[in-house]
């Protein structure tokens, strides 16, 4: 049947009739979908690597920066956000924690102690916390490093004159972000300290190194991972050195955590 109208003109002179048109408006439209899934995907990717925290978002900033004269602090909404996300860890695990977050000078920015917690549990996640600023590392690496009796009594006063402390129980991390040390996060009294302060380093930061095994029955500081002298992270799952102790990592002997 022949078309007559504005249509039928149109179609004659671009050579596409009702079908065609069809055909060209389907291929329009999965090319749309195309497009939008690879632009949704684009953007989840951007926003899975924004997870990764910069100085910037986790610092002291504009006035504050000033006040203090430093920008290499982590600012309270981060530390504070740290500790949230150890006491939500510490609910779903069913534990109970002491938590400190404390700035690179060994001040207490940001605290929790949950029920139940001893006054050996409250002091002792401080004690990690300032062991972890001042050896730049966690404070099971630094347990695993000085195994030994000898070795820890020679150390047992370093750091006292600045504010920090050398304690050899695991539970104290840096907070480092682009390669600066912000801060530490100390937890005690608990029988999953270490891991309770690098999940929320992870869920607060971002990704973490991971941290170092327990040393091989016999030996001393494993060859790998990040903690000790220059480290960052480290150390055994509750960092306990050689000779038992309490789950979390007591000294030899049992001693406290």
């Amino acid at each position: 049947m022949n078309e007559v109208g504005p249509g039928a003109g149109a179609r004659a002179r671009t050579g596409i009739g009702s079908g065609q048109g069809e055909t060209v408006m389907k291929s329009r439209r999965v090319w749309g979908a195309i497009i939008a899934v690879a632009v949704a995907a684009s953007i989840s990717t951007v926003n899975l690597r924004a997870q990764n925290a910069t100085l910037a978002q986790v610092t002291l900033q504009g006035d504050a920066a000033k006040r203090a004269m430093t920008r290499t602090q982590i600012n309270m909404a981060t530390a504070r956000a740290i500790v949230d996300a150890c006491l939500e860890f510490a609910r779903q695990s069913n534990g109970s924690y002491a938590i400190y977050v404390l700035a690179p000078n060994g001040d207490v920015l940001q605290a929790a102690v949950m029920d139940g917690q001893l006054p050996i549990g409250i002091e002792t996640a401080q004690l990690k916390a300032k062991t972890a600023l001042y050896a730049r590392g966690s404070s099971s690496s630094v347990a695993q490093r000085f195994n030994t009796v000898d070795g820890r009594l020679i150390r047992l006063d370093l750091g006292k004159e600045s504010g920090l402390a050398y304690y050899f129980v695991g539970g104290g991390l840096p907070i480092v972000v682009e390669d600066q040390i912000i801060g530490a996060i100390g937890v005690g009294g608990g029988n999953q300290d270490e891991q309770c302060a690098h999940a929320a380093l992870t869920k607060v930061l971002g990704p973490q190194p991971p941290l170092t095994p327990p040393p091989a029955p016999g030996g001393g500081a494993p060859a790998g991972g990040r903690g000790g002298a220059g480290g960052r992270q480290g150390g055994a799952p509750g960092g306990g050195a050689p000779g038992g102790g309490a789950p979390g990592g007591g000294a030899p002997g049992g001693a406290a955590k």
